[in-house]
């Protein structure tokens, strides 16, 4: 049986209470309040005959458990409470149990259990609320099951060992970045950001990385790294799973928690398959961090408030217009259940309510079918790779409740698309799914994770930018706001200055950029992370037998806009002619498109030019019908088409091993630099009925057969130099002596 432990002395009536809460609550208690008194009396004067004992346990475990029920249908769309309704209730029940003892409770102890709390009957109060009407008990039901007036009533403050003094708080970057400013220096700073007045400065590691320091000019550029967890200022609950990671840390991940710790912007493109889990560890603890000190500094707040006298007033602002401060967006809902098991390990919390229904909503096992796929690939499709979710997380002081309600959560995990969808629908938590759009529960996100950006921009990267736009704008409803202790700048709208966001990608591309040029706006600067490339082409000859000339051809493009209709003019009189006339001679000829709308305006062209109608094709993108595919993987490996047409998204999300291939030609070089050997390794499939191969594996003819063109203009840079590394990409771009370069 749980454990009963006795609860504190209601608070004063009228009290100042944590969180953003509002709703119906307290009417339900009132009422509640009066019929218990009211049956109290009735049972003082002469018990109910034939009816159920006051203590009955099965009576009271059955009504608890519907309350529990409704719970969990409801806990999607939890109603926020006013801010001294339990303090009323506390105060209400103690006043009708004079010189009883003290009221005890039921609390939940594992996963899956049930949660209850009632009045014993050696109190002499009633078990039986059926005459409350639906929207009482529930609400009667969220306010028993809310474990935040536990901590704020038992712990008092959730008490911990935290140094309190000024020195610490000084040197906190927490306290600097949040209470340094006055509201009129804030708007200066506003003013010189939205002015784009910042200074760069190249800091580079000891590693092959480059960093980037952006910095608002006449401040000083610093760039420090953590040598251990103190430097972190961590909470006193993570300095033990904080200082194990921290010593796990390689230099370059060290520097990076530095700057993580000081509310910097980091725009980073070099994650990788490797270092994935420690990124997501050091954000996940910096998340933890900040949630546990925002919600302790607004329980120690409420208890300065309730200690104050009535001749005392303190402005106290501690708080946004509502309680979520962290989003996570990650791109499946299997990354999500591993920033889910990281936070669980770092937080290490006594409890975990509805545990099970996440693991069995969220998580699968890998498929065996790709255990021959490349590990970047198991990585980000393995398990469960729906694209779809949003959850929240609420945090108390030994608890992790999954799948609480926006508005009653501190992070708030999503994919782009099922953020968009949220905000679109009107489904932030609210019970009124009738509003068309509501993103008031991204009002107040002080912290912004995003992870694995490039597969985000397979997916739809205009889901990134809508879920951005939405962040930090002032909300359309108050949702139980006490506006007395929101933060200045919240009020002034200007939160986004103090937002922090952190994007870790494989590699940066100009989408990823330019939300960072258009989104990112917080005053601490910015630092950027970018790798040095030795270039993917030189492990071609690793992976192939034989010789393969990789040639590029430079195409001439004086703007970014007129870039596609040149690249397309360029392929169509220069590379397509002579693959039409060398077409019933020369099979095997693969067509890469890097974006679908080059996909389609290469596929309408085959597929209505005079020019082309002699070549036969086929069509693999990432809408393929996997009939249609099997059908143009057939014949393409027989022949029967000499040219297939294939998508870069087609290869993210199929990895298809394509058979038949003795020439490709890059209609532009691929985001991901993975991709290049990947499809080059493809020529090395050779089968035995090939004529063009020799019985060692090599090609009879390898400049005609075996030949990789790509073209590329200079808009291309970043990408291009992924592929022929950092050290030739100047000469590529830049070289008049003329616009072809062969690699052998």
């Amino acid at each position: 049986m749980p454990s009963h432990r006795p609860r504190r002395a209601a608070k004063p009536s009228g009290q100042h209470r944590g969180g953003n809460r509002g709703g119906k609550r307290g009417f339900a208690l009132q009422k509640r309040d009066a019929f218990r008194t009211s049956r109290l009396r009735e049972a003082e004067v002469s018990p109910a005959p034939n009816g159920p004992d006051i203590g009955d346990e099965s009576s009271e475990g059955e009504h608890d458990d519907q309350l529990e029920s409704d719970q969990d249908i409801q806990s999607a769309s939890e109603d926020e409470t006013p801010s001294n309704s339990y303090a009323t209730l506390l105060q209400s029940l103690n006043t009708v149990k004079e010189g009883g003892g003290p009221v005890r409770k039921k609390r939940k102890i594992a996963d899956g259990g049930t949660a209850r709390k009632h009045v014993s009957a050696a109190e002499g109060l009633p078990t039986d609320d059926q005459d409350l009407d639906a929207e009482a008990e529930e609400q009667i039901s969220e306010l028993n099951e809310d474990p935040e007036a536990d901590e704020e009533l038992e712990g008092g403050l959730a008490a911990e060992d935290d140094s309190e003094d000024d020195d610490s708080l000084l040197r906190d970057p927490f306290e600097k970045h949040y209470t340094a400013l006055t509201e009129q220096e804030l708007k200066n700073v506003a003013k010189q950001v939205d002015g784009k007045e910042w200074q760069t400065q190249a800091s580079p590691l000891e590693t092959d990385i480059r960093r980037t320091i952006l910095s608002r000019k006449g401040e000083a550029t610093t760039s420090s790294t953590v040598k251990s967890a103190k430097d972190l200022f961590l909470k006193h609950r993570l300095l033990e799973s904080g200082s194990r990671l921290v010593a796990s840390l390689s230099s370059e991940e060290k520097a990076l928690a530095g700057s993580l710790s000081n509310y910097v912007d980091i725009l980073s493109g070099c994650r990788t398959v490797k270092n994935a889990g420690k990124l997501r560890d050091l954000t996940c603890l910096h998340a933890l961090n900040h949630v546990f000190k925002t919600r302790d500094r607004v329980l120690k707040n409420n208890a300065k408030l309730s200690a104050q006298s009535d001749a005392e007033t303190l402005d106290v602002r501690d708080q946004g217009f509502t309680r979520p401060k962290v989003l996570i967006i990650v791109p499946t809902k299997q990354a999500c259940v591993r920033f889910v098991e990281s936070i669980v390990k770092l937080s290490e919390p006594e409890q975990q309510e509805n545990k099970a229904r996440f693991v069995d909503t969220f998580s699968l096992e890998d498929s065996d079918e790709w255990l021959d796929k490349p590990e970047d690939f198991r990585e980000l499709f393995g398990g469960n790779h729906d694209e779809d979710f949003r959850i929240g997380l609420k945090f108390t002081r030994k608890t992790i409740k999954y799948f609480s309600g926006f508005y009653n959560s501190d992070i708030i995990f999503g994919s782009p698309l099922g953020l968009m969808r949220t905000i679109t629908t009107g489904g932030g938590g609210k019970k009124d799914k009738k509003k068309a759009h509501d993103a008031d529960f991204l009002s107040s996100i002080e912290v912004v994770i995003v992870d694995h950006a490039n597969a985000l921009q397979m997916q739809n990267w205009q889901h990134v930018e809508y879920v951005f736009s939405q962040l930090n704008l002032l909300p359309k409803d108050s949702h139980g706001c006490d506006f007395s202790r929101v933060r200045h700048w919240y009020l002034d709208g200007q939160a986004k200055y103090l937002r922090q966001t952190v994007v870790f990608a494989d590699y940066l591309t100009p989408e990823i950029n330019a939300l960072a040029s258009s989104h990112l706006h917080n005053m601490a600067g910015r630092v950027k992370l970018v790798p040095t490339y030795p270039g993917a082409m030189l492990s071609v000859s690793s992976l192939l037998p034989f010789t393969v000339h990789q040639t590029f051809l430079r195409i001439p493009s004086p703007h970014p806009l007129q870039d596609p209709d040149a690249r397309f003019k360029f392929f169509a009189t220069t590379v397509l002619p002579p693959l039409v006339r060398e077409s019933r001679h020369q099979k095997g000829i693969l067509l890469f498109a890097p974006s679908y709308a080059d996909f389609v305006r290469l596929r309408n062209y085959l597929s209505t030019s005079p020019d082309a109608t002699s070549l036969s094709y086929g069509s693999i993108s990432e809408y393929t019908p996997v009939r249609d595919v099997m059908r143009a993987r057939s014949h393409f490996l027989s022949a029967r088409h000499a040219l297939l047409l294939y998508s870069e998204r087609a290869h993210h999300h199929f990895r298809y091993r394509l058979k038949g291939v003795r020439k490709i030609v890059f209609y532009g070089v691929p985001e991901n630099p993975l991709f290049w050997p990947e499809l080059i390794s493809l020529l090395g499939l050779a089968t035995a009925n090939d004529p063009t191969t020799t019985q060692a594996g090599k090609p009879a003819d390898v400049n005609l057969k075996r030949a990789v063109r790509a073209l590329f203009s200079k808009w291309d840079a970043l990408k291009l130099e992924r592929i022929v590394g950092s050290d030739r990409v100047g000469r590529l771009l830049h070289d008049r002596a003329g616009d072809t370069f062969d690699f052998v």
